[in-house]
């Protein structure tokens, strides 16, 4: 490969984090370059994670509302579904997504460098390519965004055939008749939902006390009874003992008391850090004992370097995609000597495409009680809602956490089959130290599921919403 050359910035893996710090570097006036070890841009996030698994899902959804065609009106006959052609569906999206990577690379003069990077010395990356030739890229600024990869905890592991990932997942050629998801998380919850609506026999163990653990009860509470007339069976606080492949007969299952044989299994058991391969100690710096790097949060520079930032999966924040970018935007702007506002993970939504959908910011009533905050609660239904009866979606609430003196904002948790779209308002309002009287005296059009919003803030603040 000989010399990579030098560069102003050099960000290493192309992820939601590298590829957005990387065009925003340029947009600044910076020599940049992107190394990225896999074949194609886009991290996991684009890939293996958040495009191709809510392509499926809006798949799940589309086949769900056809099967309900006759309570719409219409008579379409017997339903079914075409596998292959969902996943080639699902594959163009990617595969779309991957090309418009590429160009926003070449637009901005980007260099794209294929290989794994591995830090020589403060100002050096040695990038080992797919012919195993070495070459030693110069940089003034490093960014690293190398994410993240799925964990596996031996005997468990992946054999991407009976028992699978949530990578290799994403390529069964089949609906699997059964399907035993292992781990109760947010990947786990939402392939669980979405292979359900597809026919499978879906059971979730969790070795927590509950499903989603760090979620609000109640909105678990609505999830699993949803879950429950899916036929979803959810066995929590349960640990598995036992998996024995046995070829076309399928998986068993042991844990505790039960043994059942399923068609395949899907491991959904966290993700880790994609840190050791980075050399770090090369310039003197140790990963914590989870794997992170050691960064300052308000800046995102690697500890004992100036020049030298670290964001997304590879520290320890929160490990969603969108909180990713924003750290690079923000660990960019530092590199060019701008002062952006930091962060405010309270104010970061968290987005769960499970069905119906969970989406919340800020704090839950239990930290809350535990820090020894005084705080008042409100909720409202999404069913006395026109809108929501025109469209199907009556499921759920949203719940509004607040200061009763000042009616500041401290948590929102809403579960609706659009409860990710619903969030975003409560995100800006937030950042903006919006209180809940503001939120109620603000027009709200109508018929939208978003007068939710308005009729809890107007039950927060006048003790009694309008339409309940």
């Amino acid at each position: 490969m000989g010399d990579g050359g030098d560069f102003d910035v050099v960000v290493l893996g192309a992820g939601p984090a590298g590829e957005v710090g990387a065009i925003r570097a340029a947009q600044l006036g910076f020599k940049v370059a992107v190394v990225e070890r896999s074949p194609h841009l886009g991290g996991t996030c684009l890939n293996v994670g958040c495009i191709p698994t809510k392509a499926l899902i809006a798949s799940a959804q589309t086949f769900h509302k056809l099967k309900i065609s006759k309570d719409l009106g219409f008579a379409v006959g017997e339903v079914s579904c075409n596998w292959h052609q969902v996943m080639d569906r699902k594959d163009d999206i990617v595969e779309q997504q991957r090309r418009g990577l590429r160009f926003l690379m070449k637009k901005n003069k980007i260099a794209v460098i294929k290989g794994t990077g591995a830090l020589a010395d403060r100002t050096t990356l040695a990038v080992a390519g797919e012919d195993e030739q070495q070459s030693q890229i110069k940089f003034k600024h490093l960014l690293i965004a190398s994410g993240s990869q799925v964990t596996e905890f031996p005997p468990f592991v992946s054999n991407s055939t009976n028992i699978m990932n949530s990578d290799t997942v994403l390529s069964i050629d089949h609906i699997p008749s059964s399907l035993a998801i292992i781990g109760g998380g947010v990947v786990g919850m939402e392939f669980a939902c979405m292979f359900a609506e597809f026919g499978s026999k879906v059971s979730v163990y969790e070795a927590a006390e509950t499903i989603l653990p760090d979620i609000d009860t109640e909105v678990v509470q609505t999830l699993q009874r949803s879950c429950k007339k899916k036929g979803i069976n959810i066995f929590a606080n349960t640990k598995i003992e036992a998996l024995t492949d046995c070829g076309q007969d399928g998986v068993q299952v042991k844990a505790g008391d039960r043994t059942e044989v399923f068609a395949k299994v899907l491991l959904s058991i966290g993700r880790t850090p994609c840190s050791a391969a980075l050399q770090l100690q090369n310039i003197g710096v140790e990963l914590d004992a989870r794997g992170f790097v050691p960064v300052a949060t308000d800046t995102y520079r690697v500890q004992g370097h100036d020049h030298i930032y670290a964001v997304g999966d590879v520290i320890a924040t929160q490990a969603l995609a969108h909180t990713a970018s924003a750290e690079a935007l923000r660990a960019v702007e530092n590199m060019a000597g701008k002062s952006p506002p930091a962060i405010d993970y309270r104010s970061s939504p968290m987005a769960i495409y499970t069905a119906p959908e969970i989406a919340a910011i800020g704090s839950r009533a239990e930290e809350l009680q535990a820090q020894g905050v005084e705080f008042k609660q409100v909720k409202f239904p999404f069913a006395p809602l026109a809108k929501a009866k025109i469209e199907g979606h009556t499921e759920g609430f949203i719940k509004i956490l607040f200061d009763p003196r000042y009616h500041e904002i401290l948590g929102v948790h809403i579960v609706n089959a659009k409860a990710t779209e619903l969030i975003a308002e409560f995100v800006l309002g937030k950042n903006l130290e919006t209180t809940l009287d503001e939120i109620a005296h603000s027009i709200h059009p109508h018929p939208t599921l978003s007068e939710t919003i308005m009729e809890a803030a107007h039950a927060g603040v006048h003790g009694q919403a309008i339409h309940m």
